[in-house]
């Protein structure tokens, strides 16, 4: 019969996993995520009981350590009884390896590179593969190979800077499985292999027609996903990735200092993004945190900050006093060269129509941006057709984003300048009217 250590933890265990995963596809579970390894109040409870019940987080909270159980068990179930001596000393080699990794994810913090650092540990990696960032995929894919055809869980015991954190805390736990009086190691508990036993290749390689048209279809959908058509008659060229001096984060992030240590780059707020701008940042001082791609979407003006609500480290802070109108992520910058009103005197206003704060106007046959209105949701720069890139993009704010309140004063000169540009007043427009 199962003791009750490994009831509790098998329970936690699914329970866990399920909440976590669920959270990336809309489910209102994200406080399961709140466990991860960051700078919260939850992890550190966490870490003041592993002393006390052991490694706990690494079986029962971790997706990873879980995925890993189930994967190991899956490929080699066990024949025998299960073992008592779980963890036999380290090697020489896994120490080297371990503390190596842990002084690299230090040194990494501690230069200003967190976001790689982070993206070693197991919230982390499962975020970002559930947000179909590829490098997440593609490590979640070499901690379940190497949980397959490795003892143990070489990811945890190994590599993770979490799990060496944490085995450091849980040397003399005070719960820990114990080994009867006179245990020399000597592995005989373990099950055995069992030999000759060969799987029939041929009916492991055989394809039914079902797995045949579904790889067809997968096939034709990867092909297809490197092209946007117009109806289907014609094909349309997604638009270069304008260079931004400072990106643009999401609405209701701390500053940016704060942001690039607070950050674990999990992916959660880029899976809940309702206007799918959100997408992994591949520059290597943010590797993994989410920026703003407005060729994908823009932030709505009505959404209520999804991604701030699911933020479990409190890198997006989000009050709900605060109104998405009067959070300014950036503005906009519109560059005369690369308009097609100019380039190829097309009466264009896609920009102008689309602003969903009137922030963009006609001025002398021209587009003019109110700095002090705009917002920053890059819906100007998302529908702007001008190519290679768009002739109007959003460069974010250089500290943190602007939060003007509804009586300010500068909402007031906002207003005043709005007004100047539809002509409601009769004074004359200068460039004074549109500096910040």
């Amino acid at each position: 019969m199962k003791s009750k250590r490994k009831i509790v933890t098998l329970a936690v265990a699914t329970a866990m996993l399920a909440a976590v995963t669920a959270a990336f596809f809309g489910a209102p579970t994200s406080v399961a995520c709140r466990v991860q390894p960051a700078f919260t109040w939850t992890f550190l409870v966490v870490l003041l009981l592993t002393p006390l019940a052991g490694r706990f987080f690494c079986e029962a909270m971790c997706p990873l350590g879980i995925l890993q159980s189930v994967v190991a068990r899956l490929v080699r179930p066990r024949t025998a009884v299960r073992r008592v001596c779980t963890r036999l000393p380290e090697s020489r080699v896994q120490r080297i390896v371990r503390w190596t990794v842990f002084a690299v994810f230090a040194a990494l913090a501690a230069a200003g590179f967190g976001a790689v650092g982070w993206c070693l540990t197991p919230y982390s990696i499962y975020g970002k593969a559930l947000a179909l960032f590829v490098p997440g995929v593609a490590m979640l894919a070499v901690v379940l190979v190497l949980a397959a055809f490795g003892r143990g869980r070489i990811w945890c015991n190994w590599v993770c800077p979490v799990g060496t954190l944490f085995n450091l805390l849980s040397k003399r736990c005070v719960l820990a499985n114990k080994v009867g009086p006179g245990c020399a190691h000597c592995r005989a508990c373990f099950p055995k292999a069992d030999e000759g036993k060969v799987e029939d290749a041929a009916a492991a390689g055989s394809v039914t027609r079902r797995e045949a048209i579904r790889g067809v279809a997968m096939l034709a959908a990867v092909e297809a996903a490197d092209k946007t058509t117009d109806g289907g008659l014609a094909e349309v060229t997604m638009p270069g990735v304008p260079k931004r001096e400072t990106p643009v984060l999401p609405p209701g992030a701390v500053p940016r200092a704060e942001f690039n240590l607070k950050c674990v780059g999990c992916g959660l707020c880029v899976k809940a993004c309702r206007g799918e701008c959100l997408v992994a940042s591949t520059s290597l001082r943010r590797f993994g945190q989410p920026e703003m791609d407005f060729r994908r979407g823009y932030c709505l003006l009505g959404c209520k900050s999804a991604c701030g609500n699911v933020c479990p480290t409190g890198a997006i802070a989000w009050s709900k006093d605060l109104n998405r109108r009067h959070v300014h992520m950036g503005r906009a910058v519109w560059r005369k060269d690369l308009c097609i009103r100019e380039t190829d005197d097309v009466t264009c206003t896609a920009c102008v129509r689309k602003c969903p704060v009137k922030a963009i106007h006609l001025v002398g046959g021209f587009p003019v941006v109110d700095a002090g209105a705009c917002i920053g949701c890059g819906a100007c720069e998302h529908v702007c057709p001008s190519r290679p890139e768009p002739a109007i993009r959003v460069e974010g704010h250089p500290d943190s984003q602007r939060v003007f309140a509804p009586t300010t004063e500068a909402e007031a000169a906002a207003e005043r300048r709005s007004a100047l540009l539809r002509g409601a007043e009769p004074t004359p427009v200068t460039i004074e009217d549109f500096m910040i």
